[in-house]
């Protein structure tokens, strides 16, 4: 009995098998992700959320209001889609301190608003408001966000899950964390600042710890 040729093997190998479709380009993905997140975000502040409230917190402070949101727009779009960017073997490695300018420019600006209305106030400036409600916000929230994109980003099989699970879990606590500027009732202290930036690095510290179970390697 003569042995298959290499032809004759692949075909044998390959019948049956069905076809593998692959996945659209990563930034495809992460634009179409952001698309969905922009119009579910703008329905819920649409419904729910107090813009009319946030514009009088910050009367007279119209241009700082636009540069911060801004900046945390910005940290959502570039943690998004530098996390299905990396998630693809050979992918440029820039994607990963892509989002860090405009993660300090939000905590900055955020920084001095707080500041400011320190020393305006005095030891009130410095307490926390409704701190607790804005914890539950943030970790709900970013739940809500981060589930459906790391469900995105493991179909993609990432062989380090590590950049993926952080860039991506930074990118819907941002989100959140925008969202919640329309929903927040008082003035941020510092206090309450404090409190949001825990609860950041706790859901990137709570992604990553879980990257074995969310986004599981080749």
């Amino acid at each position: 009995m003569s042995r298959p040729t290499t032809d004759e093997l692949i075909d044998s190998l390959a019948a049956g098998v069905p076809p593998v479709k692959p996945l659209v380009p990563p930034l495809r993905r992460g634009l179409a992700a952001l698309a969905v997140l922009a119009i579910a975000g703008t329905a819920l502040v649409l419904a729910f959320g107090d813009a009319d409230g946030l514009l009088a917190r910050y009367a007279g402070r119209e241009t700082r209001l636009a540069l911060e949101l801004g900046a945390m727009l910005l940290t959502a779009a570039l943690a998004l889609l530098g996390a299905f960017a990396v998630s693809i073997p050979g992918r440029s490695r820039r994607w990963l301190p892509a989002p860090v300018p405009a993660l300090l420019a939000w905590v900055g600006l955020s920084g001095a608003g707080c500041y400011e209305h320190f020393v305006a106030t005095g030891s009130a400036g410095a307490l926390p408001g409704e701190s607790a409600d804005c914890f539950r916000f943030l970790l709900v929230g970013s739940l809500i966000v981060g589930l459906p994109i790391l469900w995105l980003l493991a179909r993609a099989r990432p062989v380090e899950p590590l950049p993926v699970a952080a860039l991506g879990s930074l990118g819907a606590a941002a989100a959140t964390a925008f969202l919640l500027q329309f929903f927040h009732p008082f003035q941020m202290t510092l206090a309450d600042l404090g409190v949001h930036l825990f609860a950041v690095v706790l859901i990137v510290l709570a992604a990553s710890l879980t990257r074995r179970l969310t986004l599981k390697p080749a």
